[in-house]
């Protein structure tokens, strides 16, 4: 989804608020632009903090009383980057936390139409920590203001209890599921403890574990010896120079350290419970004599991760709680060559922008990369290692690519028959990569959101 289909789709939204004739828990008209900050910034917090829990608009454009569309004016109208100073300049938010916001113009019966769009957060309550005072009145310090249906708490007055815990609860995860609170919990690192070679749920054999502190019912196990579940004939690979190996793990190969500890295994397990409910599990890839854990990334017809889904989250989690010495740059080596998606519409979005500059999915028999895609790709360079199996030399190589994050080399065996092979992938990953941030840019300047 570019940003024109962007437009479209948030045009046919606010077409249908329109008919509504209506107002409600998500959405506000208002027929011209504010005449005074603290009105502005007063909806912008009672919609980030709305009920609704998701993308709530205040549709500019539209009459409130009888809903007929009569267009923006140039008077006192604002424009994306006015809206983002005002949140930043002078108001005091309680942790920092600072709702975004963007602001589109779309077309509905030959009127332009401003929609500020206030987006979805769990960092609810949005508050501020010092008064915002006007001649129209102020905003209180402490204050919780909410929209609840289609009304605003008034700024001389705060949300009632039930409301402002609520918005409690959101930020700590607590009106979800077991699995989204996992998911938030897997994002505080820091209060996840280690219990070593405890018995396990069924009190025979023994493993590791990690619990998190404050809801010790979530647990993380590592379960060594996972059993291999391919065909009889499949040999466990033991060395990264293996044939099972090869370009199906190509991005293990841009870490600097298997040039010279070749170990390789994908035997190891790690299961996230709910009490005794499994709620993910994955294989983990070992290399650097242990050292180094992967969670492997998904993979249709080129690898990547997409936030904010266990596979990520626990990538980061495995780094940071059972990573050792070069796992930061390990992390980093490995996510030059495998782009990380904001969500799923953006990886399709993505995905879709780049077929159509002839990129191809060769893996599943599509048409072969050409156009800007072969121009891209062809433009990437990856160095081979003349080093390889010299310990000595890593230092050095490692301290270059701290230096030079747009580096990228192979570090397989120049002598593994699919060291090519590798290299084309890692040119691909590379190129995904670079080409994401690129797009990633336009959609910004297009205030295009995933």
């Amino acid at each position: 989804m570019d940003g024109k289909q962007v437009d479209q789709s948030l045009e046919k939204e606010i077409e249908i608020l329109i008919t509504t004739r209506a107002e409600g828990e998500y959405w506000d008209f208002k027929r011209e632009w504010y005449s005074d900050n603290i009105d502005l910034l007063h909806d912008i917090i009672c919609m980030a903090n709305s009920m609704a829990n998701r993308d709530c608009y205040i549709i500019i454009g539209v009459e409130d009383q009888n809903y007929q569309i009569v267009g923006v004016k140039e008077e006192k109208r604002k424009n994306q980057q006015n809206i983002i100073n005002l949140l930043h300049q002078k108001p005091r938010w309680a942790g920092g936390y600072i709702p975004e916001v963007y602001v589109k113009t779309i077309e509905i019966s030959e009127c332009q139409i401003d929609v500020i769009i206030i987006k979805q957060s769990d960092n609810t309550p949005f508050y501020l920590t010092t008064s915002y005072p006007s001649p129209k009145g102020k905003l209180s310090a402490g204050a919780i203001y909410t929209r609840k249906g289609d009304t605003n708490t008034p700024k001389n007055e705060t949300a009632d209890l039930y409301d402002t815990e609520r918005l409690w609860k959101r930020r700590f995860g607590l009106l979800y599921s077991p699995s989204q609170r996992a998911k938030y919990y897997l994002e505080d690192i820091d209060n996840w403890e280690f219990v070593d070679q405890e018995k396990s749920r069924e009190g025979t054999e023994s493993y590791s574990f990690y619990y998190y502190s404050s809801d010790p019912d979530y647990t993380i196990y590592i379960i060594h010896g996972k059993e291999e579940l391919s065909n009889d004939n499949y040999v466990l690979p033991q060395d990264v120079n293996d044939e099972n190996v090869a370009e199906l793990y190509f991005y293990i190969f841009a870490f600097c350290n298997v040039s010279y500890h070749t170990d390789f295994s994908n035997d190891l397990e790690i299961v996230l419970y709910y009490k005794n409910i499994p709620l993910f599990s994955s294989s983990v890839e070992c290399i650097d004599e242990g050292r180094t854990k992967i969670i492997p990334p998904a993979y249709w017809n080129d690898a990547y991760y997409i936030k904010n889904t266990m596979d990520f989250l626990l990538f980061k989690f495995v780094f940071n709680k059972m990573g050792e010495n070069y796992s930061s740059e390990a992390q980093d080596m490995l996510l030059r060559v495998i782009p990380v998606y904001k969500s799923e519409e953006e990886y399709r979005a993505f995905i879709d922008y780049i077929k159509e500059k002839g990129f191809g999915l060769e893996r599943i028999g599509e048409k072969k990369i050409s156009g800007e895609a072969l121009e891209r790709l062809n433009s990437i360079e990856i160095l081979g290692y003349s080093s390889y199996g010299k310990p000595g030399k890593i230092e050095y190589i490692s301290n270059t690519l701290r230096i030079r994050k747009d580096l990228v080399i192979n570090f397989a065996n120049p002598e593994n028959p699919y060291f090519d092979r590798i290299t084309k992938y890692l040119k691909r990953g590379r190129m995904l990569v670079k080409w994401l941030e690129e797009w990633r840019k336009t959609c910004d300047d297009e205030s295009v959101d995933f």
